[in-house]
């Protein structure tokens, strides 16, 4: 797990609190935590020490938290072009043969429906979009899979919430909605 927003000790109290015993699977050396605050490195360097890690670990999956972090991590001189960096990134960690798994806080807009502000839904095989939405006065937690390569998979938008158990789908569809993906829905009965 590459992250660059919080500490790794954060990062392992947070999940802790959420059930998840992330200090067992570093000791244990199936998890290795790399944080990285590259202010003075480029993407490239940055990169080299992810894939160092990967390969010294033989990991198979990769998170990287968050891709937004990365890019604020950076030398701002290496911002500029974090859009074709990022590609070469994810070209050659995915050559390495590992799956990555990666977050994007998004600027919520309530006129435009975006996965990423960098632009490159092509390079990812599934795009999972989560948001909160104001339904009924209650901020509600809404999830939706909008890709999913090769596969008729539903599009459903549904309420979720994450517990000590993990993440789970909470009731039925939300069907009787309209907009919810724009984050301001309204209510319609179905016909």
């Amino acid at each position: 797990m590459a992250v660059f927003e919080e500490r790794p000790e954060d990062c392992m109290r947070r999940a802790h609190h959420l059930g998840q015993d992330l200090d067992s699977a570093v000791r244990d050396g199936k998890l290795k935590v790399l944080y990285l605050r590259p202010l003075d490195l480029s993407v490239d360097e940055s990169l080299q020490a992810i894939i160092e890690e990967v390969r010294e670990s033989g990991a198979k999956r990769l998170v990287i938290d968050s891709l937004v972090g990365f890019e604020m991590a950076l030398a701002p001189g290496f911002r500029t072009d974090f859009r074709e960096s990022l590609y070469r990134m994810m070209a050659s960690l995915t050559n390495t043969g590992v799956t990555v798994l990666s977050t994007v806080e998004l600027d919520e807009s309530f006129t435009e429906f975006r996965f990423s502000q960098y632009m490159v839904s092509f390079l990812c095989d599934d795009i999972i979009r989560l948001r909160y939405v104001d339904i009924d006065g209650t901020l509600r937690r809404i999830l939706t899979v909008v890709k999913m390569r090769d596969s008729s998979h539903s599009k459903d938008i549904r309420e979720y919430e994450i517990t000590r158990s993990g993440v789970g789908l909470t009731g039925a569809r939300l069907d009787q909605y309209r907009g919810l993906i724009s984050g301001i829905p309204a209510y319609w009965r179905n016909p």
